[in-house]
Parts: structure tokens; C-alpha cells; sequence
């Protein structure tokens, strides 16, 4: 089964790491593509969740090499944000909204957080 995850909301909330958890466990039995747009991509940034006293994703980040679940993050979403590639936290593919549109599309489940 193919499903699309996407996270468009800041990773202050716990939506974002419930959006992370629930990513890894799918990815065990299924094909995951993780979508960051928006302050998504935030997610992935080099910040530093313990000076908010709030936990990060780098561990989740790097369990999901465990499973199958591929990171992606919007080309438009990174730059309005000054974030580059180099800067994140893990290798994510960058994409444009209309390739991650037709990720969508071809996805049979979409999960939006």
C-alpha cells in the first residue's frame, strides 16, 4: 500500500511528532512518503527543540532508515523560509508542488497533519 503523509504545520504541536510516529509505523509494512510543505519543513531544520523544552524528531529521523519511509520537502516551502538542503536534518528529496501533487494522487491513503 502506498501512503502519503503530510506535515504543513509547525513542529511545535504534537501533530508533528504524531505525524512522524505514525509515518514509522506504517512504514513497516507499507510504502510512506513523509511530505513536508509549508512550516512543515521546519521539521527537518537543524533547530533546538531542547531550549523550548520540547522534544525533537532526530531519533525518529533516524529510525525511519529502518523502514520504508521516504522524506520529501517542498522546493517553494524551503526557500520562503531561507532553509537550504544542506541545512536539514536528514536527506530529504526536494520537490516541486507539482510533483508532490501527483505523489498524491498516486497514493491510495493521504494523511494530513
Amino acid at each position: 500500500m502506498k501512503i502519503a503523509v503530510i506535515i504543513k504545520g509547525d513542529p511545535f504541536s504534537w501533530k508533528c511528532h504524531e505525524a512522524f510516529r505514525v509515518a514509522m509505523a506504517l512504514g513497516i509494512n507499507c510504502d510512506v512518503n513523509l511530505i513536508l510543505i509549508k512550516d512543515g519543513v521546519y521539521a527537518i531544520n537543524r533547530w533546538h527543540p531542547e531550549e523550548l523544552n520540547i522534544e525533537g524528531f532526530d531519533r525518529l529521523i533516524e529510525n525511519m532508515e529502518y523502514v520504508r519511509v521516504k522524506i520529501f520537502a517542498e522546493d517553494v516551502s524551503l526557500e520562503e523560509r531561507g532553509l537550504r538542503p544542506e541545512e536539514l536534518l536528514c536527506h530529504a528529496e526536494i520537490k516541486s508542488m507539482e510533483e508532490i501533487g501527483e505523489m498524491i494522487r498516486t497514493s491510495e491513503v493521504v494523511l494530513v497533519w
